[in-house]
């Protein structure tokens, strides 16, 4: 991208410039008081993060927000030099051609835009620039605080008078129109008065659903819309199949594989069957020998450990969790694998939820605990989440050392590891998409999935350790 294209403006609002030219003693107390507020932000920032390396800031008079960044590089654009204080080691402060290191950065957090000149094209300016998988951090604050805050200013002095009236609600219109998503929207901070104890403890609790619109803070991470998918159609697929006692089911892959591409590779686990499952996966290979049929040895733990095993032997672009039991079709799959490749998703949640179940494919008490999940999933993302215990799951095998990371981290291990790959997505940053599929009855054998009671048990202790941890923890 040839920077000397993007719109030419200045930065900064010229009332801002001035403010924090003539008022640095002014704002340095301001901040030294408010330290605790800072270092929140960051904090919450750092659990968003946490595999960047490359972190670009844009700030005005609060350059404290790099102090605790956990970055290998953090760059700051600062409105006046006198704020370029050296708070971090690896803070590095750019003043002049900003714009050739964006398109290196794995974030780009903006903490100004109240202070912008032209918020709308310095957003499409850095869509343009910017990396497909890089993420936007926009920090803002919702209405009824933009106004207190309004008024205050004028007793206290701690900010411009004149800036940019841009709360949370409205910016969520301004997204679409630079080419950019919401992908993740956190609110943090109900008081931003420090109290000791009952501050903290008084945050925590204010990010809990329905009283989280009282909060300050927005904190909105942002993908861009459209972007370069060119080489796309190159990449090779690895279908994870977890096998265990499905012989009778095995056999009946020759036929969808011979009908699929033959480029894809296939990774069978055999985990401990006790009965011809490994010998039908040999067979399997045998008859199909012009394709990559893989088998490998299941670690006999659950089937998440046996799906891990199975990413990590992959070879392929895109990962695709596929259960044995066939119960969603390949042409499902092949729609799904193409809204990944041909969008900007990073995950595909495939749902049974939205179009006619087959006869027989669902128990009843399986389709409302899976309603129940959706729901608590819905409120944990903030968006909706139709089907959480589908086995059909789609994502790039470079966003597997996010994912990977975290998994096994929601305080109880996930038996079957839906949860941990929806949650450990989530938690970095991975835009989440759901996309129907046809559910069909087993083909043959009983669904694995037993013990209705214990697991949903284990799978509701997962949620709120992943809320705590997502939301609440320091």
């Amino acid at each position: 991208m040839d920077n000397s294209k993007l719109h030419k403006y200045e930065y900064y609002l010229n009332s801002s410039i001035s403010f924090f030219k003539s008022n640095f003693e002014k704002r340095i107390n301001f901040l030294k008081k408010k330290n605790f507020l800072f270092t929140e932000i960051s904090s919450f920032i750092n659990n968003c993060i946490d595999n960047t390396k490359d972190i670009f800031i844009f700030c005005a008079g609060n350059s404290i927000l790099g102090k605790n960044i956990n970055s290998k590089k953090i760059y700051i654009k600062e409105i006046d030099e006198k704020y370029q204080i050296d708070y971090n080691p690896n803070i590095q402060y750019i003043n002049n051609d900003w714009q050739k290191i964006l398109p290196e950065c794995d974030t780009i957090l903006i903490s100004d835009i109240e202070h912008q000149s032209n918020p709308t094209s310095n957003l499409l300016n850095l869509s343009k620039i910017i990396k497909n998988d890089a993420k936007i951090i926009i920090l803002s604050k919702n209405m009824i605080w933009m106004i207190l805050i309004k008024l205050l200013k004028f007793f206290l002095n701690f900010s411009p008078k004149k800036n940019n009236f841009l709360p949370s609600s409205y910016l969520e219109n301004l997204y679409s129109s630079c080419n950019l998503e919401v992908i993740r929207n956190e609110k943090i901070i109900a008081l931003p008065i420090y109290i000791p104890f009952f501050t903290n403890l008084l945050n925590r609790i204010f990010r809990l659903p329905l009283l989280n619109v009282f909060c300050l803070s927005n904190i909105t991470i942002l993908k861009k819309k459209d972007q370069d998918l060119s080489g796309e159609n190159k990449l090779q697929v690895s279908f994870i199949i977890p096998c265990k006692n499905e012989e009778d089911n095995i056999k009946t892959f020759e036929k969808e594989i011979r009908e699929n591409n033959q480029t894809n590779e296939y990774l069978f686990g055999d985990d401990e069957s006790t009965d011809n499952t490994i010998n039908e996966i040999d067979k399997l290979s045998e008859n199909l020998n012009n394709y990559k049929i893989i088998k490998y040895n299941g670690p006999g733990i659950c089937k998440s450990e046996n799906v891990y095993k199975g990413i990590d032997l992959s070879n392929g672009d895109i990962i695709v969790i596929y259960d044995a039991d066939l119960t969603v079709s390949f042409k499902d799959i092949e729609f799904s694998i193409n809204v990944l490749k041909k969008t900007n998703a990073d995950f595909i949640n495939c749902t049974r939820m939205i179009y006619p179940q087959k006869d027989g494919a669902m128990k009843f008490t399986n389709f409302i605990g899976n309603s129940f999940f959706a729901g608590l999933f819905s409120l944990l993302f903030r968006k909706k989440i139709t089907d959480t215990l589908c086995g059909t799951k789609i994502f790039y095998k470079k966003d597997w050392i996010k994912i990977k990371k975290d998994i096994s981290s929601w305080g109880m291990k996930d038996l079957w590891g839906d949860f941990d790959l929806l949650i450990s997505a989530y938690k970095n940053n991975l835009k989440i998409t759901e996309v129907p599929v046809t559910y069909y009855e087993r083909k043959e054998n009983e669904t694995k999935m037993t013990s209705v009671i214990s697991n949903a048990l284990r799978m509701l202790c997962i949620v709120f350790i992943a809320y705590y941890k997502l939301r609440m923890k320091r």
